[in-house]
């Protein structure tokens, strides 16, 4: 049986240059399923986790359009084999894959087979993946992706606009060359000097090189990214959801810009200023066509999920079972049982008072989270009260260290009527401070604004539905050295919300997106619902109508009255 298997996935192009021993360890990860005519094996739209190699049977391929009309697009008949991307990344299936007669499928986990790549790097090395798969699977990852998030384009600027960039430290450079190479006999301290002067300009080609590679372009299954980091100076990221593009401008500049085929696009969305720009990347149509194919794929696979509930609701209204064989389902994994930890109560007071003087940059309460600003924005505002306190401190424990305490009650007075106000002073800047915080919520985004000792609040909210796209900018060595930063939400139709002075500002915007994702899948699965359930009435009423016009009006007897 082994034998047997091994020569089947042989025959696979994906496997056909693996070793005998790389191929013997796939074969211990293939498993078989059977699946009856009319069953679904896997569905357009739905997250792929394996590849399947046909022994027996006939499958068809059924694709769903953005429109909704669907389509039998191919068949699968044995020794082919299919879900070579959902293998390999994970990707959302593109068709819906239905058994037209009884088969017997191989299948390959991707858990699994990601286990056997990691512990045998040589298969990995030796499979013969598509071009456009292994550029995938090729691509940068980034900390921001989402578990299932492909990198489906990354760009960089033209190498024309580089060059073009380093044309003036190049002319510098030269010149001081050529100064050098004339006044050589002048000695060797002018070679010392136009070393030293050569400095300058190679350093500034360096910081344009750096800069050039620094400016990234992201295409995903997902959304559209712009990140670009200034050295020593700032970092930001724009992205946008692919759900929230409305529209993608194209623009070649110059002669230049259409013989080597570089230009902008603008990628549009419904924010008050919301736009994605990408600029001076190379060949900007294909990535305009990527970015729309990509937008058609996610609406296509939303609209296939809507056939999918539409039929399955109609089956269970009118009682209609269709056969499933889906493959085994990995083990589930059960949570570890945690320690409760109960504080004494004469313990919560300190800790209480702790709390309030160090408070927690970002907290979660349910399914709440709470942003502060980062300790940096406290510095300023609370830097002179702070001063005067500790110099009062300073001064009035130096006068009290040379005085005979005899002398010590006008000097203790001062200090107290200064601490008087000079602690709710500092008090009232770290409690205005503390009261400004950032939250989202499983369905809104809210930026809180409230005076000290809560003499007044002020509250704005938008829905998470209405944001357009999040951005970020981290400023300066100290933006990243202290890892804070600003983080702009752009929502439809009002004012963007800023997060100003966030710690983790890169996680801030993370997990932003994610909220929105999941609010969006949500808000589409209760109106898919709600049509489904209007649907279902009239099929009901419907069905009833037409038993009650067959009642009313019975078909006339065959039975001929006598004369």
């Amino acid at each position: 049986m082994p034998n047997d298997l091994a020569k089947q996935l042989k025959e696979v192009s994906l496997f056909a240059e693996l070793s005998r021993d790389d191929l013997k360890a796939v074969v211990e990860l293939a498993k078989r399923v059977q699946y009856p005519a009319g069953s679904v094996v896997c569905r357009q739209g739905q997250l792929g986790l394996t590849a399947y190699f046909v022994e027996s049977g006939e499958l068809r391929v059924l694709h769903v359009d953005p429109l909704g009309i669907e389509q039998e697009v191919a068949r699968i008949v044995p020794g082919a084999y299919f879900g070579e991307t959902s293998l390999m990344l994970g990707e959302p299936r593109d068709a819906t894959v239905e058994v037209a007669q009884d088969a017997v499928l191989l299948y390959l986990n991707k858990d699994e087979f990601d286990q056997l790549l990691h512990e045998r790097p040589s298969v990995l090395k030796a499979l013969q993946m598509s071009p456009d798969v292994a550029r995938k699977r090729r691509a940068q990852r980034f900390k921001w992706q989402d578990p299932g998030e492909v990198v489906i384009a990354h760009l960089h600027k033209h190498n024309a606009i580089l060059i073009r960039n380093l044309v003036f430290p190049a002319f510098v450079l030269l010149v001081d060359l050529v100064g050098c190479w004339h006044l050589r006999s002048e000695g060797l301290w002018v070679l010392i000097v136009g070393g030293l002067l050569a400095l300058a300009p190679l350093l500034f080609a360096l910081y344009l090189v750096v800069d050039h590679y620094n400016d990234d372009y992201i295409v995903t299954s997902k959304r559209v990214v712009h990140e670009e980091r200034i050295p020593l100076v700032r970092e930001s990221r724009t992205e946008a959801p692919l759900r929230t593009i409305q529209d993608i401008q194209q623009s070649q500049e110059g002669m230049l810009a259409q013989l080597l085929n570089f230009g902008n696009l603008i990628i549009e969305t419904a924010g008050e200023r919301g736009h994605v720009a990408f600029r001076q990347i190379p060949d900007p149509a294909a990535t305009r066509d990527a970015i729309f194919e990509q937008i058609r794929r996610v609406q296509a696979g939303a609209r296939a999920e809507e056939r999918v509930a539409i039929h399955d609701a109609l089956q269970r209204q009118f009682g209609i079972a269709t056969p499933e064989a889906p493959p085994p389902t990995s083990e589930t994994v059960r949570a570890k049982r945690r320690l409760k930890l109960t504080l004494p109560s004469w313990f919560l007071a300190p800790m209480r008072l702790f709390r309030y003087l160090m408070p927690p940059l970002r907290y979660e309460q349910g399914d709440t989270i709470t942003w502060r600003k980062h300790w940096i924005a406290l510095i300023k505002p609370i830097a002179l009260p702070t001063l005067l306190i500790v110099v009062a401190t300073l001064a009035t424990a130096a006068y009290l260290l040379f005085r005979h305490p005899a002398n010590w009650g006008l000097p203790l007075i001062g200090y107290g009527v200064a601490l008087v106000f000079l602690f709710p002073w500092w008090l009232w800047i770290f409690d205005d401070w503390q009261n400004d915080v950032y939250q989202v919520t499983a369905t809104r985004i809210i930026d809180i604004e409230q005076l000290p000792f809560y003499l007044r609040e002020e509250r704005r909210e938008a829905s998470l539905g209405m944001i357009q796209d999040v951005s970020l900018e981290i400023p300066g060595v100290l933006g990243k050295l202290f890892n804070y930063g600003l983080v702009t939400i752009e929502t439809a139709g009002a004012e963007a919300f800023t997060f100003d002075h966030v710690k983790d500002p890169r996680g801030v915007q993370a997990e932003i997106f994610r909220r929105v994702e999941a609010f969006q899948q949500r808000q589409r699965q209760q109106e898919a619902e709600h049509r489904r359930a209007e649907l279902l009435d009239w099929f009901a009423v419907y069905d009833q109508t037409r038993h009650s016009a067959a009642s009313a009006n019975p078909p006339p007897s065959s039975h001929q009255p006598e004369a």
